[in-house]
């Protein structure tokens, strides 16, 4: 039986786009129960991603989740400095939530993801990429800004971003974006 999963992130962009980014593990025995976010459009900070573990791990007691993975954008700040306070606050807070909680981050946002697999956003964007390295796509810098320009007079939306996502190939993804394999790492057994 696969391990099930609950990622905790920011946004409805990442509850939309990650079942797509990680449907191909479940055949490597993850599968993603479901992505939390913090009500009314807050920022995911400790004590919010305390509560979302919490409310998940609560409402399946039944059929609890194996593992957590809490997924941070770092905004290009060193992301050290952005999971440390998760590591060093959460803990404390879910005494009674047997389940590991690991943690993972985009290097920018979740976006620069997209352009790891630029043979495929290229094909459904129908145009160029632009100026941007598409062999280090963590580098990215402002990824979804550049998204939001190639998609011209198109607007950039969670649904958008979840189309998006689900055209492109998570493997390639992974051999160019080392914070995508990281989340991956995390997702399926540990992780940095």
């Amino acid at each position: 039986m696969a391990k099930r999963v609950v990622v905790i992130a920011s946004g409805e962009t990442e509850r939309r786009a990650l079942p797509h980014l990680v449907r191909h593990l479940e055949a490597q025995g993850a599968t993603l129960a479901e992505v939390r976010i913090p009500p009314g459009h807050s920022a995911l900070k400790p004590d919010t991603a305390a509560s979302l573990i919490k409310a998940a791990w609560y409402s399946n007691l039944h059929d609890p989740p194996g593992k957590f993975v809490v997924l941070l954008d770092t905004d290009g700040a060193d992301p050290g400095s952005v999971v440390e306070p998760f590591r060093q606050q959460l803990p404390g807070r879910l005494r009674n939530v047997d389940a590991a909680v690991m943690y993972a981050y985009a290097q920018r946002h979740l976006e620069a993801w997209y352009f790891a697999d630029a043979e495929r956003l290229r094909s459904q964007l129908r145009r160029d990429l632009g100026s941007v390295d598409i062999q280090r796509p963590d580098e990215i810098d402002n990824p979804k800004l550049h998204l939001k320009h190639l998609l011209d007079r198109r607007m950039y939306t969670a649904r958008v971003s979840e189309q998006i996502a689900a055209g492109l190939f998570p493997e390639t993804i992974a051999q160019r974006s080392p914070s995508f394999a990281g989340f991956m790492a995390a997702f399926l057994n540990g992780g940095h």
